[in-house]
C-alpha cells in the first residue's frame, strides 16, 4: 500500500492530512502557488509522517509567503517534526503555532 497526501484549503488554513514524503510531494509542489493563495496557516496535525523532504517543503513555502510579505504559522507540529526542525537547527526560521 503506498503512502498518500490530501490537503484541503478552508478559509485561510491550509491543511494536510497523511504522508509527506519524496514519494508524495510532487502534487503539493507543482500546486503550490494555488495552494499558497489567501493562506496564513498552515495545519500539519493530521499528517502521519514528515520526513527532511516535508521540511524542505515548508521552510520553501514559508520563503515564497515572506517574500510576498505574507505571514505564516505551521501549526499542528508533531514532537517528531519538531525533533527534526531543531536537528536542522531550524527553528528561528520556522514560525511554529
Amino acid at each position: 500500500m503506498s503512502a498518500s497526501l490530501n490537503w484541503q484549503k478552508e478559509g485561510e488554513i491550509l491543511s494536510f492530512q497523511g504522508t509527506l514524503d519524496r514519494e508524495t510531494l510532487l502534487p503539493v509542489w507543482q500546486q503550490r502557488k494555488a495552494l499558497l493563495a489567501d493562506i496564513n496557516i498552515i495545519d500539519i496535525s493530521q499528517l502521519d509522517h514528515i520526513d527532511s523532504t516535508g521540511l524542505a517543503l515548508f521552510v520553501h513555502l514559508k520563503a515564497e509567503m515572506e517574500a510576498l510579505e505574507r505571514q505564516c504559522v505551521i501549526q499542528g507540529v508533531s514532537e517528531r517534526f519538531q525533533t527534526l526542525i531543531t536537528l536542522y537547527d531550524l527553528d528561528e526560521i520556522m514560525n511554529i503555532a
